[in-house]
């Protein structure tokens, strides 16, 4: 399965199978959460009505076994409703219901509690974006950092964060912060949702966070979940390249590089840029022996030297692409010269 999938949900219409045959592997492996995001795409790609309800059963099934019976019940509703006439879908939908009728007293305590929970992580999403808005960003940190643990990617954090009950006592300037924005909405009295674009702000931010505290890996993690939110986001891609390189994360920097351009968007540093995008080159080629990488591996180092001037790394880079694909990288002695003539 082509991990970028993920990371295009338009492609993702032309891939409904594939994807899937993934999301149901994933489940069968107990790889959950990735499981949901891979389903929440599908929905999002799925033209057909049967696929639909389908997908909208298999979370229904996932959440029942995480115990969240609301958001199972949501989503198995939606799957009967899409499809009347699958049997499995009506009577998966009516067990629960009964379940819930039966077990009423200990299932709404169990609600009430996990309510708590959420309006909780909904200040701290608030408190952290309003904290760096103060450039608070070491404050900001370990609260928005702690939600990620709860919520492994933002398929989950958009699905659990919905029909949240906040009555008019409970409400506080963090929440308000939020509607203000439209980042929170209401959905029914006293109800709320977290919406997509709220969720989008707080992967990049966090991504940022993560970058200043050099964990690479994890600010790779959070840009891509922006750019699933938002599909245009295409600094969110460029920047994953650039923690992806520095994490050494040579896989994931390729599958990226497939779907960015070979030049940096928005606010996104070009000399980083190019240097991650040749490291990562430089390594599929070195390692695969793949033409096509070497050169735009040699492409890259030109670019990000006639930027930055010296930086040996790239240099010695440079050099070894140079000798073992036989190419002449015309114009990069003379730029090279550059760095101490100014």
């Amino acid at each position: 399965m082509r991990k970028n999938l993920l990371l295009d949900k338009d492609g993702a219409q032309s891939s409904l199978d594939e994807l899937n045959s993934h999301a149901k592997s994933l489940t069968e492996e107990g790889e959950l959460g990735r499981a949901i995001q891979a389903y929440d795409t599908v929905l999002l790609a799925a033209p057909a009505a049967e696929v639909l309800a389908d997908a909208n059963f298999q979370l229904g099934l996932i959440y029942r076994e995480w115990n969240e019976i609301f958001a199972a019940q949501r989503f198995f509703g939606k799957a009967h409703q899409l499809d009347p006439d699958v049997t499995e879908y009506r009577d998966e939908l009516s067990a629960l219901n009964q379940h819930i009728a039966q077990n009423q007293q200990q299932i709404f305590e169990e609600r009430a509690r996990k309510n708590s929970d959420q309006i909780v992580s909904l200040f701290r999403i608030a408190t952290g974006l309003k904290l760096i808005q103060m450039d608070k960003g070491v404050q900001a940190y370990p609260l928005m950092k702690s939600r990620t643990k709860i919520y492994p990617n933002a398929a989950v954090a958009k699905h659990l964060l919905t029909d949240v009950i906040i009555t008019d006592e409970e409400k506080n300037s963090a929440i308000e912060f939020l509607e203000e924005r439209d980042w929170l909405t209401s959905t029914q009295s006293n109800r709320y949702a977290i919406q997509e674009s709220g969720l989008g702000v707080f992967y990049s931010e966090l991504a940022k966070l993560h970058v200043v505290n050099e964990a690479y890996e994890e600010a790779a993690a959070c840009y891509e979940q922006a750019h699933w939110l938002d599909g245009s986001n295409s600094e969110a891609l460029c920047h994953k390249v650039i923690c992806d390189a520095k994490a050494q994360l040579w896989e994931d920097g390729l599958l990226t590089l497939e779907r960015t351009g070979d030049s940096p968007t928005g606010d996104v540093d070009p000399a980083d840029y190019y240097r991650a995008v040749a490291q990562i080159c430089g390594v599929a080629y070195q390692s695969k022996g793949n033409e096509t990488m070497g050169k735009r591996a040699i492409k890259a180092c030109q670019d990000a030297l006639s930027i930055s001037g010296k930086d040996k790394e790239l240099s010695r880079l440079l050099k070894s692409l140079e000798s073992t694909t036989g190419q002449e990288a015309e114009g990069i002695k003379s730029r090279s010269k550059r760095w101490w003539q100014r």
